[in-house]
């Protein structure tokens, strides 16, 4: 038994006051990487920084490629960059936020950090839990996947949420690394901790001595694993992951994200044009001085796919619209219908050999519902 103040090793320190050893928090990542003994982390600091020189390399590429991976034309390449980006560039901020996260549970009880580590992609919080009760250790315990899974699901719920959408590539972006931090933090940290002894956050909180309090975080940990398979197996989750980034035909999503190729398609996908589409639609309709009503025709629909927009005359009170929607060439064709012509087909107001980008196009449908609008306009007599 050592007998100076304070002996560091992993994951346990030992104080000449008590003589016997307090725990330290293992650290998320470093369990998920590490193969072995948690006496072996200086072996894993090695892997991390390996990750971290290639880290350098996707930041390099992604910087010198940084318009064409995030314009409007979202290839398998770019999607391939976007994925490593997710991996090596923001995923070791989850990894200190997450460490942050253990941090600040043990200071708001009182405690003190005695030692904390950061490598990018592993890193560990140490503090003395002889003034902590069992409950409060469970708590500091849980605070650092808590952090990971807060995290993930924030991105996933920008993603889906934000108005108009983004494009594909930050959509996939966020998406890749929310799948890495909630997976990491809910599937392989657990099993790691288990089947190995590593005596890190999960072992803590379920065997922390509060019963109760266990049980309380497993239905927790069951439900949201529940839910991410859920998720995975709906067909219209992930035809909506889909339509968000982009996914080619004949293409899924992996458990970890990424994308393979399958028999598995969705009806309700869409294609990179028609999503550019809807997001300049939805720019006009919240630019527009009356409320507009949106609606979608997918792909495959008897008119073709395209958005369709309706409003309201404020002078007359007369209902007027435009339709939007690709061709079989890859151009767009934009339609026209005054109160004049409600009972007739609409007119046709444009034809684009291609689909602009969407700050073009966004113009484009504005400036065809300032024609629909002009025509509507009474006439003086």
């Amino acid at each position: 038994m050592p007998t100076t103040d304070r002996v560091q090793i992993e994951p346990l320190f030992y104080t000449r006051q008590k003589r016997e050893p307090a725990r330290r928090q293992a650290p998320l990542y470093k369990c998920i990487f590490a193969t072995g003994s948690p006496m072996g982390f200086g072996t894993f600091i090695l892997l991390s920084l390996f990750y971290a020189v290639i880290g350098v390399r996707v930041v390099g590429q992604l910087l010198r490629s940084w318009r064409p991976t995030f314009d409007h034309r979202f290839t398998m390449q770019d999607r391939a960059l976007v994925d490593q980006s997710a991996f090596f560039i923001l995923l070791p901020v989850s990894v200190a936020l997450h460490e942050l996260g253990h941090a600040v549970a043990v200071w708001s009880f009182g405690g003190q950090v005695v030692d904390f580590g950061y490598y990018l992609f592993a890193g560990f919080v140490s503090y003395d839990p002889r003034f902590f009760t069992d409950v409060q250790r469970i708590l500091v315990a849980l605070a650092g996947p808590l952090v990971s899974v807060v995290l993930g699901l924030a991105a996933i719920a920008y993603v889906f949420l934000r108005q108009p959408p983004m494009r594909s590539a930050f959509n996939e972006l966020l998406l890749q690394f929310a799948a890495l931090s909630i997976i990491n933090a809910i599937v392989f940290y657990p099993l790691l901790d288990v089947f190995s002894g590593l005596g890190g956050d999960w072992s803590q909180m379920y065997q922390g001595g509060v019963p109760a309090l266990s049980a309380l975080i497993f239905a927790g940990h069951v439900g949201l694993l529940g839910f991410g398979i859920w998720a995975f197996r709906n067909d219209a989750v992930q035809a909506r992951l889909a339509a968000l980034t982009g996914l080619p035909k004949g293409a899924h999503r992996g458990y970890m994200g990424g994308v393979r190729q399958s028999e598995r398609s969705f009806p309700t996908s869409s294609s990179e044009e028609e999503l550019r589409l809807r997001e300049a639609a939805q720019r006009v309709a919240s630019g527009w001085p009356c409320p507009v009503e949106l609606s979608t025709q997918p792909q495959g629909h008897a008119n073709g796919g395209g958005v369709a927009l309706r409003w309201t005359g404020q002078r007359d009170g007369d209902s007027r619209g435009i339709l939007a929607r690709g061709t079989h060439t890859g151009g767009l064709e934009i339609w026209g219908t005054t109160p004049s012509d409600a009972s007739r087909q609409p007119e046709r107001l444009l034809t684009l050999t291609t689909v602009p980008d969407a700050d073009d196009l966004t113009l484009t449908l504005r400036l065809a519902m300032e024609d629909v609008e002009r025509r509507s306009a009474p006439r003086a007599s």
